[in-house]
């Protein structure tokens, strides 16, 4: 990964050390294309949103402060699978550190309806594909006044 490339010698540059770098240490391995994306804006939260199987319940939604402060804060809800709009409002809201998505400090507040519609999306996919779910993580999902984007995310499929 490369990140603040802000020319086209800078984006040459990078792929000239990552090319020699899988050459070094993963020589068979094919290296034919690249993801380029924007750089993120800096958020105004980091959430963590997972989904988790419950012994005897099915599906569990989890959203959570992320980022570096999932283990620090430990600031999470579950919600059982289907769920609302309204439910996972409602969650994010009693978050303690739902204070970040309400304008704190004089910070714009949240996108709160994409960041809704997002964590709804990741939802509904739970729901869609419940038989094959092993995991599914977005750490960190980043929450800003115009939207929301998922920096990382993992879905392990297989037999449920």
């Amino acid at each position: 990964m490369a990140l603040n490339l802000k020319d086209p010698e800078a984006l040459s540059a990078a792929l000239r050390l990552m090319r020699t770098r899988i050459a070094e240490h993963a020589p068979r391995l094919a290296f034919e294309q690249i993801l380029l994306e924007p750089m993120a804006a800096a958020p105004l939260a980091e959430l963590i949103v997972g989904i988790k199987r419950e012994n005897d319940f099915g599906l569990a939604l989890v959203i959570g402060a992320g980022g570096v402060l999932v283990e620090l804060l430990k600031d999470s809800r579950s919600l059982l699978l289907p769920t609302t709009e309204g439910a996972i409002r409602q969650a994010l809201l009693s978050l303690r550190s739902a204070t970040l998505l309400q304008g704190f400090r004089g910070r714009p507040e949240a996108d709160l309806e994409a960041l809704v519609a997002a964590i709804g999306a990741v939802a509904d996919y739970a729901c869609e594909h419940a038989g094959q779910l092993l995991e599914l993580d977005v750490n960190p999902l980043l929450v800003g006044a115009q939207g929301t984007v998922a920096v990382d995310a993992l879905i392990r499929l297989g037999q449920a």
